[in-house]
């Protein structure tokens, strides 16, 4: 079975393009593209960046973008596998337990650690309040695009660039000159750096594009980002000699005009819900029920997102619902009896580790009818 990078690598040599195709098709950095094919995905900033970069690069490979995340998504459940015994034994000692275990066993330290620990604390809570809650990072890949920055503009000299993470759509950044700042708007990197600080003003170069921009104190500047469909406002909120106090925003993204929509009745064949038929494949549920006969290990994801990691113990039933995708492990596998939409399914026996990926797939044969399906 092939994997991701040799899926994307394969795709690309079979239309003969090169690198460098993509990158100018794409304005995908190299290195990102490299780092796919590769399977480096520790060389991008944040999982946000690296899955706008799968999608975007499957999709122009004509690949479904969907199927190559899933993969993604699968391979990382796989990364982190947890020894059996771990998963299976009834309890493990608690933080606060082999704290008190450690008090008691050295009394005369006790007092020492805990004003070492609420030092560190205010620190990081003062770090994290004059930062704004958004998450600035560095990598390999910022310092290749920092480089490649300089290499391509001959007397420019981008001293760092960081990565913004934008919380709800904004988030607050403090960039000094001649310092960059790269963050996504869908799937689309973007860049600015920071080129001069005036009296009351700074200018800012927004790329992709090469645009220079000035903007005034507490002043929203609207850009425009090519290939994409939602503006980006940038307020300048603060500033000193050296540095200025940026907030990045999306703005709200403008809805097409719809035709009004009409209900619409999911047909069960067999009578169950594991295949229906949809016209519109947003209506799909999966329905996933778990009665927990004994105690299990659980990670679940649905539709992307963590909704549970840790111990379920016995007796408990629980119903999870996902409209895409759900991505399942279970430490005990046969102590736990599984239904989705309705039928029921073993996913192993007693004792026994299982990692499934639980989503749709389109009938070969008639497009508006769609099948559950499991995988390893």
């Amino acid at each position: 079975m092939e994997s991701i990078g040799e899926k994307l690598r394969a795709a690309r040599e079979a239309r003969k393009l090169a690198v460098r195709d993509v990158v100018k098709d794409t304005n995908i950095s190299p290195l990102y593209i490299q780092a796919l094919e590769d399977e480096d995905f520790e060389r991008f900033p944040s999982e946000t960046y690296l899955i706008g970069f799968l999608r975007t690069y499957s999709e122009y490979l004509k690949l479904n973008p969907e199927e190559m995340i899933q993969s993604y998504r699968g391979y990382k459940i796989g990364e982190s596998v947890t020894p059996l015994e771990e998963l299976t034994r009834p309890t493990g000692q608690s933080f606060g337990s082999i704290l008190a275990l450690f008090a008691g066993r050295h009394k005369n330290l006790v007092l020492p650690a805990v004003i070492v620990v609420s030092a560190a604390l205010v620190i990081w809570g003062a770090i994290s309040l004059f930062s704004g809650n958004v998450e600035i990072g560095k990598s390999e890949s910022l310092t290749a695009i920092k480089d490649e920055y300089n290499r391509k503009n001959p007397g420019s000299d981008i001293e760092n660039v960081r990565s913004l993470q934008l919380h709800s759509g904004k988030g607050f950044v403090l960039v000094y000159r001649n310092e960059a700042v790269q963050f996504m708007v869908e799937n689309k990197e973007v860049v600015f750096i920071l080129k001069s600080i005036d009296e009351k003003s700074v200018n800012i170069e927004v790329l992709p594009g090469s645009v220079t921009e000035k903007l005034e104190i507490n002043t929203t500047r609207a850009l425009k980002i090519e290939g994409t469909s939602r503006d980006i406002n940038i307020t300048l909120k603060g500033m000193t000699t050296n540095r200025a106090n940026l907030l990045v925003e999306l703005a709200a993204q403008q809805e097409e005009e719809k035709a009004p929509e009409q209900k619409e009745e999911v047909v069960i064949p067999g009578g169950d819900s594991t295949s229906v038929i949809a016209q519109n494949p947003k209506s799909l549920r999966i329905v996933l029920e778990a009665d927990f006969k004994q105690q299990s290990y659980v990670e679940l994801y649905i539709d992307g997102t963590n909704k549970l990691r840790g111990f379920v113990p016995a007796g408990k039933r629980q119903v999870w619902e996902a409209n895409e995708y759900m991505q399942l492990k279970l430490g005990n596998a046969g102590g736990v009896g599984l239904k989705i939409n309705g039928r029921a399914y073993v996913f192993g026996r007693i004792g026994q580790v299982a990692n499934k990926v639980i989503t749709w797939r389109k009938d070969t044969q008639n497009p508006n009818l769609y099948h559950i399906v499991v995988k390893d």
